[in-house]
């Protein structure tokens, strides 16, 4: 606490009227006075001090940007920036006025500080006979905002863009993993939806909040996104017809669906390039226009489908949730700035056509989150689908997400973010080669009225593996969080956490320090419990008991073969992992076929791997493990499925592609996993064609739903009915055409 309070007297030299004499004027701390080889000096009435050699007097960290012309000092819990020339600086995260710029004086930055005194709790004293300035350390209390900052205008924009740079040029020096490309899909599990006896759903994360997805069903209706557009489909008693169709934009791409009541609302991005014009400016790079695009139908008369509202947002599309009869929409605004020319327009832009047209995001009310500078716009949406004549709620903060969270009451929006590591650094040779460490801020946003509303902040040690690495339960929020550097064997390794906040975005409780040297491949929480896997030769299953929020603990694990992508639960004591087999060679491990495996955590201390099976040989491959939405699953028909390719390994040993469709299982506690049948779109003439290897083709069962007693596979050329007790196939209807 002393340090964050010292902070403050590192920014309290008072900008005093008058001017300068041939007295030294002497800066005391504590009743210290502390020795400049650049003596302190008064400009057009306000003081300036050399930064550094105050700041280490004060016990402080600091670092030098050659590139960005910046000099920072650090605590463990505060930090300022200045740079030499700017009018703005950049204190705990906020952008502060200077009166007089930092300048460079026999090569020592000076700066004045005196309107950041009381920003650190710092109390200062100027007498004017003596010219001493007299700082006492942890005088005042530092208050604490609660509002986010705005950015109020162009050139403060630019100033926090500045500095948002500053981090990203240091990068290089990050102490802790960042997520690779494996780790950024949306597997993983929480609170699931159960499945109704007329018709199954989108398998979600929470009851209640829906997600989008490719197809679709009304329990009569069966719409699905493929190739530009959207096909309905009727579906009665295992006959299939087309009903209507909706055509697309040819820019549309990454569609997904909601079905509300009697509109389908369809999400989609655009990808263009603005052409830079003449009287361009060169300081910003016109980039990818990326517009988040918006088109709610109306779908009373399936054949002649209506649009009743379009809505574009700039920036690319991150995720959306329906609930509440609200649809809620999170985007990424990228700036490409080059800074250093003159003035352009970034404000973000929006269109409803409920609104009258286009309009920019005016710069006083775009927020920024403090300590998290970012050349993004965070972009939130809030819709209500059930008054289309309503405006929609559109809102901007500078800043970035990179995976959402929702819950009926609030949604959450992580993003991975750089601090400058205080522990880490010894403050000597960071002056130029500041180290930085890996967190994970959550922004927390109550919902109401169709409206996100800004709440809280939190953060966190290490990176999200996914969506389903976050949960809400009973007023806190629950993260699983990778720290850490996998290839490392010293304390730097990596470690896997679970934190606990509670509803300000305080850390309430945390467990650290699980599975060293591996990392999470999936997570779920379930009630006052939550499950996860780990992984780097064998599958540690873990138990975490969660029901006192202020003191997680472990109460089981489990070490198995294999793998886990994706955890799905069949009831309170079962949970179904789905994943990868492995072996353990001398050379490494190698990955085999897909693992479906049921365990029991009945027993909390002694969790169990009751039944499992192998789906093919290695390659083979099934969405379900990197799209928790491929999965069809309901406890009440006893039934499980999902699309899958399997590779198959020969007599001659060779692994080569054998088999692209649906698999379908009877799920039984005592028989474990009874395969019902099985189902493909391919010919065998598609399969005499396939040879060693099978890739992406409109044919490719990519979905599986039910209505009644029918199953229906879903793929980009057809729809085909089964038996849903053998799979066997009942009707099918071409799309290829259409």
């Amino acid at each position: 606490m002393k340090r964050a309070l010292l902070l403050g007297a590192m920014l309290v030299i008072f900008m005093f009227s008058g001017v300068a004499n041939a007295q030294e004027i002497s800066v005391v701390i504590d009743n210290k006075k502390v020795e400049f080889d650049v003596q302190p000096l008064i400009e057009n009435g306000r003081t300036m001090v050399p930064f550094r050699k105050l700041f280490e007097e004060l016990g402080l960290k600091v670092d030098w940007n050659e590139g960005q012309r910046t000099a920072s000092a650090y605590s463990k819990d505060s930090s300022a920036t200045v740079k030499i020339g700017g009018k703005y600086a950049y204190v705990n995260g906020r952008i502060v006025e200077l009166d007089v710029l930092p300048k460079i004086v026999g090569g020592r930055t000076l700066v004045p500080v005196r309107f950041i005194s009381e920003a650190f709790g710092s109390e200062v004293k100027w007498d004017s006979q003596k010219q001493v300035v007299s700082i006492t350390t942890g005088a005042k209390q530092v208050p604490q905002a609660k509002e986010l900052p705005t950015v109020g205008n162009y050139e403060k924009l630019l100033s926090l863009l500045e500095y948002s740079k500053k981090y990203a040029e240091s990068y290089s020096n990050i102490r802790e993993v960042m997520p690779s490309a494996d780790t950024m899909d949306n597997s993983g599990g929480a609170e699931s939806k159960s499945q109704s006896s007329a018709y199954s759903e989108t398998n979600v994360q929470v009851l209640g909040v829906d997600e989008s997805d490719i197809v679709k069903t009304d329990g009569s209706y069966i719409y699905e996104y493929r190739n530009g557009g959207v096909a309905i489909v009727k579906a009665s008693e295992g006959k299939l017809s087309l009903a209507g169709e909706i055509k697309l934009d040819e820019s549309y791409s990454s569609n997904e669906l909601y079905l509300y009541k009697d509109i389908l609302v369809v999400i989609g991005s655009s990808h263009d390039f603005r052409i830079m014009e003449d009287n361009a400016k060169s300081s910003i790079w016109p980039g990818p226009a990326n517009t988040v695009k918006v088109r709610i139908f109306d779908i009373t008369d399936k054949a002649y489908p209506k649009l009743i509202r379009d809505i574009r947002i700039d920036g690319d599309y991150v995720a959306s949730r329906v609930t509440g009869g609200s649809l809620y929409i999170v985007a990424n605004k990228n700036m490409y700035t080059i800074l250093g020319g003159e003035q352009n327009d970034l404000r973000p832009s929006a269109y409803d056509s409920a609104a009258g047209g286009e309009v920019k995001i005016p710069y006083d009310q775009i927020k920024y989150f403090p300590d998290s500078p970012d050349s993004n716009y965070l972009v939130t949406a809030g819709i209500d689908l059930d008054d289309m004549k309503k405006k929609a709620n559109i809102s901007a903060y500078l800043g970035s997400g990179h995976n959402i969270y929702c819950s009926n009451e609030n949604l959450y929006v992580a993003a991975t973010r750089f601090s400058y590591d205080y522990e880490g650094s010894t403050g000597e040779k960071e002056i130029y080669y500041p180290v930085y460490k890996v967190n994970t801020e959550a922004y927390k946003f109550a919902l109401g009225d169709s409206r996100l509303e800004y709440k809280a902040k939190g953060s966190v040690p290490g990176t999200l593996l996914n969506q389903f690495s976050m949960d809400e339960y009973n007023g806190y929020f629950r993260l699983a969080t990778t720290s850490g550097d996998l290839w490392r064997s010293d304390e730097g390794t990596s470690k896997n956490n679970i934190y606990v906040m509670d509803s300000s975005m305080n850390t309430a409780g945390k467990l650290e320090g699980l599975a060293p040297t591996e990392r999470i491949y999936s997570v779920r929480f379930m009630g006052d419990r939550a499950y996860m896997v780990t992984f780097r030769q064998v599958d540690p299953f873990y138990v975490v008991d969660l029901a006192i929020p202020e003191t997680p603990r472990v109460l089981g694990y489990l070490k198995i073969p294999g793998f886990s992508d994706y955890l799905h639960p069949y009831d309170e004591n079962h949970i179904i992992g789905f994943g990868k087999e492995t072996e353990v060679t001398k050379g490494g491990v190698v990955t085999k076929g897909m693992k479906i495996g049921m365990i029991d955590v009945s027993n909390v201390a002694n969790p169990i791997e009751m039944h499992k099976i192998v789906i093919g040989d290695s390659g083979t491959y099934s969405e379900l493990l990197g799209n928790h939405k491929a999965l069809l699953f309901s406890k009440e028909k006893s039934l499980m499925a999902f699309p899958v390719t399997v590779m198959s390994k020969e007599s001659d040993g060779i692994v080569r592609f054998s088999y692209q469709g649906a698999y379908a299982y009877t799920v039984d506690l005592q028989k474990g996993f009874i395969l019902r049948g099985r189902a493909t779109h391919l010919t065998q003439e598609d399969y005499a064609k396939a040879g060693d290897y099978w890739y992406e083709s409109d044919k490719n069962i990519k979905r599986i739903i039910y209505i009644g007693n029918y199953a229906y596979t879903i793929s980009n050329s057809q729809i085909k009915s089964h038996d849903i007790k053998d799979m066997s196939i009942i009707n099918s209807l071409s799309l290829e055409n259409k």
